[in-house]
């Protein structure tokens, strides 16, 4: 294998959450190349870029206030994904960190315009809860501002009212159960948005210039999320648009003449504009190439929509859309990867009928032409979550093995997002396995219609997904060639115990509870049919992982190297959930492709 390939595509440049700076005068973004992760910003006018920030370190959030010029940020330590607030003012040579709480977690949710009131959510009160709190800078005080029990209450994107006064957030119980819910910074109060007691999420909203209504997402009248309009004056709710597919997105713009929606269509984004001072009328504007959105925002003065946009085969970059002129611009130019996104791989989309009839869908990438009757070898990649979906993002690994001969295959089983609530919901507690009968369904779909040699098959996954393939590898033992799991559970058990506190409860909605469903809990992992697997197994972990804590890890590896099992063994110490930094991951992937190609290529 190829190391110097390998590191080429590691150096890509992959830029994305850009905000707007100095009144729409600059951008700033994170950028991710062979120098690690920083901080860069973009001069309109000069089209000056620039690095800001030395250190080689994972950004959680960036965000702005374009009327200051400031930046706000959020870093952790080492993986353990307890973030702390750090702001940036314009002339200043270094962020301040503001939070100053180490080993809680600080969930960035807006500042006022002159920065002097910061708000956020954090569970340093007790770690099983988060509580909304405040900054204020003038007396370097820190304010509880709303107090729960429920776990989960974290800001939204565009969390703060325009007049400094609400804060939007969500209160995640499950997927499903996603309210919104809004806190007045001065009393304290918090109410429901709508105020009303019906299961429904509303993973997106945003405030209107006023401070008086609120455009948000919701799901609360069928299978996808559609768009409505919220008064906090009179509490009506109005639905706007509705579609036979999820809205992922909206941006307003400041003067509350544009709305930009964002719809994921069977993976893919697709861009619809609507003119709200004309009664919503849909503006017709330019497609966007094949690809994914995210990050969208308008500038302070201008009808310019800046966003990030990713493919299959283009690393994540910025953009623009001007209103006026009904074009796209690339602002984040790079001759270097351009270049190189001349050789990678969209990939295709199927659908597949699994065991019972449900039509899966999955990605292809297939390394150019392909001879059917010596078929190259092939990696099934099974996303996380389990609420989360497989879409044409650029992975700079899956191309580097298409670049090395080897297909992948990138299935959204049941229990994915983005196809409907009933379908996300068909793999919950009891029917947690059906997920994995979808993938031997897979295998038997690929190999009938020629797509893999069944001989050359290896399962992976991170997270969730590492679940899965532990699943798929001990109860299809004679299906794959070799198998790679990145910080998967191998006991839901177990994993229940250990995980971080606020997360429990969150997560028993998805799997089951500790109190109900122990036995079947354990019934359904890995554990309980791990001395059925016979493939190879590569277990990759971070030792700080605070969502699937290394002890997941430890079990499975002292159980199958007890057993007398062919297992590799890698945890990194400066890791949390899922190997981020550049020097592990040049030691991490090479190590992953080897073993591929030992039990793939040979």
């Amino acid at each position: 294998m190829s190391m110097e390939r390998l590191t080429a595509l590691l150096d890509l440049p992959q830029e994305s959450s850009p905000v707007w700076l100095d009144g729409g005068e600059k951008i700033a973004y994170i950028r991710r190349d062979k120098q690690g992760t920083h901080i860069w910003t973009y001069h309109k006018e000069s089209g000056e870029r620039r690095r800001i920030t030395e250190e080689d370190r994972r950004v959680w959030k960036l965000d702005s206030n374009p009327h200051t010029g400031s930046l706000l940020l959020t870093y952790d330590a080492d993986g353990d994904e307890c973030e702390q607030i750090y702001l940036w003012e314009k002339d200043s040579p270094r962020p301040v960190n503001v939070s100053k709480t180490p080993g809680v977690r600080h969930l960035f949710g807006g500042t006022n315009k002159d920065d002097s009131v910061i708000a956020f959510a954090s569970n340093k009160r007790t770690a099983e809860t988060f509580d909304i709190w405040k900054y204020e800078r003038g007396p370097d005080r820190m304010t509880l501002v709303t107090q729960f029990t429920d776990h989960y209450n974290w800001p939204i994107q565009n969390a703060l009212s325009p007049n400094g006064k609400y804060l939007l957030y969500n209160k995640l119980k499950s997927q499903a159960d996603n309210s919104l819910w809004m806190s007045d910074l001065d009393s304290g109060e918090a109410v429901r948005i709508p105020n009303d007691t019906r299961l429904s999420a509303e993973p997106k909203a945003v405030f209107t210039s006023d401070s008086q209504h609120v455009y948000l997402v919701s799901d609360r009248q069928g299978e996808f999320f559609s768009l409505y309009k919220y008064s906090l004056a009179d509490e009506s709710l109005d639905l706007l648009y509705s579609f036979e597919w999820d809205i992922e997105g909206i941006a307003l713009s400041g003067d509350d003449k544009y709305l930009a929606v964002f719809l994921n269509e069977e993976g893919y984004t697709r861009f619809s504009l609507y003119d709200m001072e004309e009664n919503g009328r849909e503006i017709k504007v330019q497609a966007l190439p094949p690809g994914v959105v995210s990050s969208a925002s308008w500038s302070p003065k201008e009808a310019l929509l800046l966003f990030s946009f990713t493919s299959g085969a283009k690393p994540q970059a910025i953009y623009t859309y001007d209103v006026e002129t009904d074009t796209f611009e690339r602002v984040s130019a790079d001759d270097e990867s351009e270049a190189a996104e001349e050789k990678m791989v969209e990939p295709e989309l199927y659908r597949y009928d699994s065991f019972d009839g449900l039509s899966v869908p999955f990605w292809l990438y297939r390394p150019g032409q392909v001879d059917t009757d010596k078929l190259p070898p092939l990696v099934i990649d099974i996303h996380g979550g389990p609420e989360g979906q497989k879409r044409p993002t650029f992975d700079f690994f899956i191309q580097y093995l298409v670049s090395e001969g080897i297909q992948v295959v990138a299935p959204n089983v049941r229990g994915s997002t983005g196809y409907g609530k009933t379908y996300h919901h068909l793999d919950d507690v009891e029917k947690r396995l059906d997920s994995v009968k979808d993938i031997e369904a897979l295998v038997r779909y690929l190999v009938k219609n020629k797509l893999a040699d069944p001989d050359k098959i290896a399962v992976s996954g991170a997270s969730y997904g590492g679940f899965m393939t532990l699943s798929c590898a001990a109860r299809y033992p004679d299906l794959f060639a070799c198998a790679v799991d990145t910080v998967g559970m191998y006991n839901l058990v177990t994993f229940l115990e250990n995980t971080s506190d606020y997360r429990r409860l969150h997560r028993e909605n998805e799997y089951g509870s500790l109190a109900e469903h122990r036995d079947l809990l354990y019934e359904v992992s890995p554990v309980a049919v791990i001395h059925r697997i016979k493939a190879p197994l590569m277990v990759i972990q971070g030792r700080n992982d605070p969502r699937v804590p290394a002890s997941e890890s430890e079990q499975l590896v002292e159980k199958l190297r007890s057993s007398g099992k062919e297992v590799e063994y890698l945890c990194y110490e400066d890791e949390g959930h899922g190997i981020v930094k550049r020097k592990n991951r040049l030691d991490c992937y090479p190590r992953i492709v080897a073993f591929l190609a030992k039990h793939l290529l040979n």
